[in-house]
């Protein structure tokens, strides 16, 4: 029985907090027999330039080839459901948002890796991001 939050769910950093006055992305390996994942980005606005972030799938952990994620995901903007896509808007000149990408495994592209990318907002707006997966599934091996 899984009584620790630790036990069902890992999470990994996607980006460090930085501002957004530049352009990033950030990528990682996902884990296979995972019941699900969540790209989290916690945003704190310091300016009124909209922060846009994109769910992307790319060769490795540097972004290469990268490209927009193949289906529409759930998007949830503080907790309120958005439109099913790839990519979420965050506007407003101040406060915080967390943003969730969720994604079902079975979606990933075989070999891909997965994350978040953005374009230049602005420095005074900050950023962080994990993975969250929940590894409760854990399937018998072949």
């Amino acid at each position: 029985m899984i009584t620790k939050l630790v036990e069902r769910f890992r999470s990994r950093v996607l980006l460090a907090a930085q501002p957004t006055g530049t352009a990033a992305q950030a990528y990682l390996s996902p884990t296979p027999g995972v019941m699900g994942q969540t790209y989290r980005a916690i945003v704190t606005k310091g300016n009124a330039a909209d922060l846009t972030l994109t769910l992307r799938f790319a060769d490795n952990a540097t972004g290469t080839n990268a490209v927009d994620y193949p289906v529409n995901v759930p998007i949830y903007i503080n907790g309120v459901r958005q439109t099913d896509g790839k990519a979420a808007t965050v506007s407003g000149a101040t406060g915080s948002s967390v943003v969730d990408f969720c994604i079902d495994p079975a979606t990933i592209p075989q070999g891909k890796f997965v994350g978040l990318s953005y374009a230049a907002s602005n420095a005074a707006t900050l950023l962080a991001a994990e993975l969250v997966e929940d590894v409760a599934y854990r399937p018998a091996a072949s």
